[in-house]
């Protein structure tokens, strides 16, 4: 077993994983493993900062084993998208992809971080992403999936479930991080959720369209 601290620069998303163990192993890991601690991040701030907010079933997942370049092992998660919340409309209808780190490679090595989501086909799901390099991953680690789930009156609720994960926050006096209580698990109507996340959005726009344009360069003379 390996702990290390992400300090890799190219997503938000993974300096928000402040210290995670991660299972190396011949073979999926079946003993415990030691829980994720993250950086808190309440809904507000992970709609806000997110690139997209989607909608969708999972359609399947397939392993990208990228050792040889270096790059390590992720998963590729289809979501074929039913709804769009934050990000480009076109998306609806259409199978949308995005990595997930680890995976078990053909040659039976698992890549494993206890507490991160996990997708299975055919699930109904939402999902809040953010941009990296080269493709998308899921924001705020655990914290960005959220399920689908529909009562037996035939009702649609969210839920969101945090196993296995220890929070951190900043202190806003000191700077310093230190232990926060776990986030209540989140229970809403799809519609109340639906309602809440367009009102972060629409919030979001409304910011970004009071903040000052860039001074344009004067022209350079002859």
């Amino acid at each position: 077993m390996l702990r290390f601290v992400t300090t890799v620069g190219a997503s938000k998303w993974l300096t928000s994983i402040v210290l995670a163990s991660v299972v190396f192993a011949p073979t999926v890991a079946t003993r415990p493993a030691a829980a994720m601690t993250v950086l808190q991040v309440d809904l507000k701030a992970l709609v806000t900062t997110a690139d997209a907010v989607l909608v969708g079933k999972i359609a399947g997942t397939r392993v990208l084993d990228r050792r040889k370049q270096g790059r390590g092992v992720w998963t590729e998660i289809s979501l074929d998208v039913t709804e769009v919340w934050k990000g480009e409309s076109r998306l609806v209808a259409k199978r949308f992809a995005w990595l997930h780190v680890g995976g078990t490679t053909a040659d039976g090595m698992t890549v494993h971080v206890p507490g991160m989501p996990t997708f299975v086909a055919g699930e109904d799901t939402i999902v809040v992403l953010e941009k990296t390099d080269d493709s998308y991953v899921v924001s705020g680690g655990p914290q960005g999936k959220f399920s689908v789930k529909t009562t037996a009156a035939g009702q649609k609720t969210v839920q969101r479930e945090l196993p296995d994960v220890h929070f951190v926050r900043r202190d806003p006096q000191t700077g310093a991080m230190q232990q926060a209580p776990k986030p209540v698990t989140i229970v809403r109507t799809l519609n109340e959720f639906r309602a809440e996340v367009a009102g972060y959005v629409a919030d979001a726009v409304k910011a970004a369209a009071k903040q000052p344009a860039p001074a344009k360069a004067a022209p350079v003379g002859k």
